[in-house]
């Protein structure tokens, strides 16, 4: 199976709570959001930032695999009866297996 960091770069990149790259391992998706700092900071203001997905790594150019988020909101619908926007009231019935790379390295995608 190919490696999800495709450079040590962006591993110590995505690892920096000061960096606005982040790495959803449960969908297999980076995305650029405010910092961790000002998102705590934000949270008692309302405030929201928004997330891009991005599909190339900005350190050596290479291509990210294809996001997992069309597959796992489907499993969610089909295997566990939760559609929509799943939010925190809805966490606990999702598996912990699906809240981390488990499920899709399980299955090989």
């Amino acid at each position: 199976m190919k490696a999800v960091f495709c450079c040590d770069a962006l591993e110590a990149i995505v690892d920096d709570p000061d960096c606005p790259l982040k790495y959803k391992a449960y969908i297999r998706e980076f995305i650029l959001t405010a910092p961790d700092y000002l998102r705590k900071k934000s949270s008692k203001h309302n405030v929201i930032y928004p997330n891009y997905k991005i599909s190339h790594c900005p350190r050596c150019g290479s291509k990210f695999p294809d996001s997992l988020f069309d597959t796992w909101y489907g499993l969610m619908e089909t295997e566990f009866g939760l559609s929509g926007l799943i939010g925190k009231h809805q966490a606990h019935l999702i598996p912990e297996e699906y809240k981390t790379d488990e499920w899709w390295k399980k299955r090989g995608l």
